[in-house]
């Protein structure tokens, strides 16, 4: 973790900042009458609205899960999924800009529950790759507006698979030697837990705040806690399609070596919130540092989906502001307002997935390995390193070569119930590894020597078993799969045997290349289909493929499409 400078005075004010939300109340909108007398029959409510499904009776724009770009709140409706892309820019005083890139998904489960999965992976200073993997759920402790400002608990658990880039809290004077030399620090595992809090005021303001702890649990365990918050208000009130806000975040980071002189980051900004269509929503919130520790800018952009829940076992909303909605659109339609509404059973639900069908799978993949990509070091540093007996190869993947692949698959599955199916699946990758061509003969004298890279493609053949939950009047199938199978065209490596005193110029060494080595391929993994129609689906998965050893292991990120029959 790494600090910039120190934390300047404001920092003790950091209460400030806190909005006081001025709770501005609208009065209430008279309806003019119609004179003339109506006699009582009934108004059918259909309950075709624009907005997504009620939380629990919050708020449509407080049962997104996801507030804002940078503040969670709430839960989602009951069998709902939110996916959600999310772009994060830090522009620092000195050095490289760091980008983030975070995939989300998350599954409202009953009783207030939520579950979820994200990635994140980091571009910094000309490098990058996945960063972590981590599973998270929350739990609302009441309806919406049962108890004041709806608390609701987080919890989350984060995989480290990459290795650190970028520092926020610098070493201390004298430290870090031990980790350069045996080359970058992998990610450590951590574990964070929050407090989420949202309320909506006046029928026209919603705001929601964060409370969060993260530690690391290896490494220089670092700790990291604050608060988030974000306020908006809609500026096209029918169906909320514009909100503009307020948006502002505080960190307190430390590491094992500096509890005492922490990092002190505070941003705050503008937040806009768009909506294309009822379901997707755009965010973006340009947020700007007020310390010395702080970013000079943070800059946030997410794209999220939310679908499923139609169905969902959750309150009609009772917030003033879709109240306002509905009475408006009765009064504008010239409906009397004053008569009976009653709400009328929906239709029958399509089935969107059959008992029995084929399913032909095409995906492009991203495969990352469980360790770090080593750059060809100097060749002056093979040979010494060798034949002093430290080598400083092989700390990257030994079957694919590098840390990471691009690719593409598919595979063909016949679903004998609706719940599971059998099928066959295969996949490419074109992979890459660095390597040598050492030859050393003191006799003669003569020294060879060349770089070379070996481009190799990687395939494998799996049979596999696929689980499936198509959800009751929803598009969404949650899934999971495993396999096992054969992987080929890997396994490439380079041997240096030297002869000779420990000395990297008097010496004899010759390099030995092994060629490519078929493997057995275990895969296992999980994720989520959409249905278009009853035909064309989007797929998104992440798995996990286990050849020999941890140094050979990989996951790997699906996406693409599935035509069913």
């Amino acid at each position: 973790m790494r600090k910039m400078s120190s934390f300047c005075e404001v920092g003790r004010h950091w209460l400030i900042p806190l909005i006081a939300c001025t709770c501005l109340i609208l009065s209430a909108n008279n309806h003019s009458a119609f004179a003339q007398a109506v006699t009582e029959e009934p108004i059918v409510v259909t309950g075709e609205g624009e907005e997504v499904p009620s939380a629990y009776g919050a708020p449509p724009g407080l049962s997104r899960s996801r507030f804002s770009n940078a503040v969670n709140a709430y839960v989602l409706p009951p069998w709902a999924f939110f996916f959600g892309e999310l772009f994060e820019g830090q522009g620092f005083r000195h050095g490289p800009p760091d980008y983030l890139f975070t995939q989300e998904i998350e599954m409202g489960l009953p009783y207030r529950f939520n579950v979820a999965a994200e990635s994140q992976f980091e571009r910094f200073n000309g490098g990058g790759g996945a960063q972590t993997v981590s599973l998270e759920a929350r739990w609302a402790l009441a309806d919406w507006n049962k108890i004041p400002l709806n608390p609701t608990i987080f919890a989350e658990y984060k995989f480290g698979v990459g290795t650190i880039r970028h520092e926020e809290v610098p070493p201390p004077p004298g430290g870090g030697g031990e980790e350069e030399e045996s080359g970058p620090p992998k990610v450590p595992d951590a574990y964070e837990v929050r407090l989420l809090l949202a309320q909506e005021f006046g029928g026209r303001f919603e705001w929601a705040m964060n409370w969060f702890f993260e530690k690391e649990n290896t490494g220089d365990r670092g700790r990291e806690w604050g608060f988030s918050q974000a306020v908006m208000t809609p500026i096209l009130l029918p169906n909320e399609r514009l909100k503009v806000g307020l948006e502002m975040e505080y960190k307190n980071v430390t590491t094992k070596d500096t509890r005492g002189d922490a990092v002190n980051s505070f941003v705050i900004g503008p937040t806009v919130a768009w909506k294309p269509t009822p379901q997707t929503r755009l965010d973006i919130s340009p947020l700007f540092g007020c310390t010395h520790d702080s970013p000079v800018a943070d800059i946030f952009v997410a794209f999220s989906w939310l679908f499923g829940g139609e169905r969902a076992e959750a309150e009609a909303p009772v917030s003033s502001r879709f109240r306002y909605y509905s009475d408006a659109a009765y009064s504008h339609s010239g409906k009397d307002s004053g008569k009976e509404m009653k709400q009328v059973a929906p239709p029958p639900c399509p089935e969107w997935y059959g008992d029995r069908e084929w399913n032909v799978n095409l995906w492009g993949t991203y495969a990352f390995t469980n360790t770090e990509f080593a750059p060809n070091p100097s060749l002056v540093d093979i040979v010494q390193s060798t034949s002093e007996g430290g080598p400083v190869l092989g700390t990257y993947d030994r079957y694919i070569g590098g840390d990471h692949a691009w690719g593409g698959g598919g595979d063909i599955k016949y679903f004998f119930c609706r719940y599971a199916g059998l099928g066959v699946e295969g996949f490419a990758l074109d992979a890459s590894k660095p390597g040598f061509d050492i030859f050393e003969d003191q006799a003669v004298p003569i020294f060879v020597h060349r770089r070379i890279n070996h481009d190799h493609t990687i395939g494998s053949v799996l049979g596999t078993l696929t689980l499936r939950y198509p959800i009751p009047c929803t598009r969404l199938a949650p899934y999971a799969w495993a396999g096992v199978g054969a992987i080929f065209g890997g396994g490439e490596r380079d041997t240096l045997h030297t002869q000779g005193p420990p000395d990297a110029f008097a010496v004899n060494a010759q390099t030995e290349h092994f060629g490519s080595e078929t493997k057995v391929l275990g895969q296992f993994g999980a994720g989520l289909e959409f249905r278009f129609s009853r035909h064309v689906a989007m797929i998104n998965d992440l798995s996990f493929g286990v050849i020999d050893g941890p140094r050979n292991n990989f996951g790997m990120f699906r996406s693409g499409l599935n035509f069913a029959f």
